[in-house]
């Protein structure tokens, strides 16, 4: 019959469940803040905050096991020691009444049995040396009989000694590892914070400023179509078809609401001074410094679309300049409100924002 499920099943299983979570909190903890996503850096959070809430628990564990095996050291030691004073005394018995007899050959007791007025007083003191004599060799008997114990716990000494060293380096590793994923912990955390607060006071800068921008835009707008000959070219229908990435690179914000604030581009990492090319051709109608945004340029593509740079460590382009699809305007920096280098892309709509993902290909 199989034997049913029982503590081993349930033991490899936890020991599977433990191994993938630590598998996932090393990764977490190898995690480049800058570069990931905010999904990712919340989800290795969590992954952290998992491992450091189940390491915590292994640590006590480990602590306490050693606390255990140190314990059980010291109790080793002590009855090590209560029998090794114990063979002491008798081996001082022993020698003693070796010494004796060696200086006086059968002692008082022989002198006695030899001077008895009796059979019956010799018997009396015959009975007396061999009660003497059975002492003599139950001395022996617990000599021999320690021996055996003072072996046997020399051996459990000894195991007891590894125990603790075994648990002992267990509980050190345990907390090393919960050292390392507390690190980690604290700086994803500290990351994530930044940039919280990074994308909440950008996106209260850009609420502050909204109207502005949207004025803005549709004013340049409206002067870009009136100095290429007036009218609208177009129903203000826009198709994604035609844009290009304005840099390669991961997108670690999307758009929409996060933590409270709407954001209305997506991030797109990467590195200081790496160029940024226009999505599509089109003027630029902004280029210059706005609050959150830093350095920021604006291109009008026609039919009420615009595009948005934001961040930049140096502007490429000026006001008014004329660029074609893949023209560098500009480079990747951290101005504004920004926790580290990134391009802060928008997309627009007759000055309202879109989710750029719809447009791009």
């Amino acid at each position: 019959m199989a034997a049913p499920a029982g503590a081993d099943s349930v033991s490899q299983l936890r020991a599977k469940r433990d191994a993938t979570r630590n598998k996932r909190a090393a990764l977490a903890s190898k995690l480049d803040s800058l570069k990931a996503s905010d999904a990712q850096l919340a989800t290795a959070l969590d992954d952290l905050n998992g491992a450091v809430a189940s390491q915590s628990s292994r640590a006590e564990a480990a602590s306490q096991a050693a606390i255990a095996a140190q314990t059980q050291l010291s109790a080793a030691e002590s009855q090590l020691n209560a029998t090794e004073a114990r063979l002491a005394g008798l081996h001082s018995q022993l020698s003693e009444r070796a010494i004796g007899a060696y200086m006086q050959p059968g002692g008082d007791l022989w002198l006695q049995m030899m001077h008895s007025k009796d059979l019956g007083e010799a018997s009396r003191r015959q009975a007396l040396l061999d009660e003497v004599m059975a002492s003599d060799s139950d001395l022996l008997d617990q000599l021999r009989g320690l021996k055996k114990d003072l072996d046997a716990e020399k051996a459990a000494l000894a195991k007891a000694r590894d125990l603790a060293r075994t648990r002992l380096q267990a509980q050190t590793d345990r907390l090393r590892e919960l050292a390392t994923s507390r690190n980690a912990q604290s700086r994803l955390h500290s990351a994530l914070n930044a940039r919280i607060a990074d994308y909440q006071a950008e996106a209260d800068a850009l609420s502050k400023s909204e109207s502005s921008i949207q004025s803005l835009i549709v004013a340049k707008e409206a002067a870009a179509r009136a100095s290429r000959g007036g009218g609208s070219t177009g129903d203000g229908r826009i198709s994604g078809a035609g844009l290009i990435w304005p840099v390669n690179g991961p997108v670690t914000s999307g758009f929409g609401m996060r933590w409270g604030r709407m954001h209305q581009g997506i991030d797109i990492g990467a590195s200081y001074g790496t160029p940024i090319r226009a999505a599509k051709a089109g003027v630029v109608i902004f280029a210059g410094q706005m609050s959150g945004y830093g350095n920021v340029i604006i291109i009008d593509h026609g039919g009420g679309f615009s595009t948005l740079y934001a961040h930049q460590s140096q502007l490429g382009v000026s006001d008014g300049a004329s660029v074609s699809q893949g023209q560098v305007i500009g480079y990747v920096g951290s101005t504004g409100h920004s926790t580290g280098p990134h391009l802060h892309f928008e997309t627009r709509v007759n000055g309202s924002p879109q989710n750029p993902r719809n447009y791009l290909p």
